[in-house]
């Protein structure tokens, strides 16, 4: 492994981000699957009643860089959950309105 490749521990982050400004860490995992696998779960113990309607987006995040020294970058948007428990059906979840610049 080279010094500017990362372990792969913790690489990958699931981010609501809140509007009008604002974000919550729902989950970190070492791989996107993991994350994926837990974002939904993490939803209805990390964000309160009151924040779930401005919840604009959820971002996939990997981190870029070494260790002690990079950056998140996005990657893709996820689904937002409609459901306080994260457990919402296909016809419920809903993709965010969030255009990439």
């Amino acid at each position: 492994m080279s010094m500017t490749e990362s372990t792969g521990a913790q690489d990958w982050r699931a981010i609501a981000c809140l509007a009008p400004a604002g974000e919550r860490l729902l989950c970190v995992g070492g791989s996107s699957a993991q994350v994926r696998a837990a974002y939904a779960g993490a939803w209805g113990e990390v964000i309160r009643d009151e924040d779930r309607p401005t919840v604009r987006a959820i971002s996939l995040q990997r981190w870029a860089g070494q260790a002690w020294q990079g950056q998140w970058e996005h990657q893709s948007y996820l689904a937002v959950p409609a459901t306080r428990g994260g457990k919402a059906t296909p016809g419920e979840a809903t993709e965010p309105a969030v255009t990439v610049a």
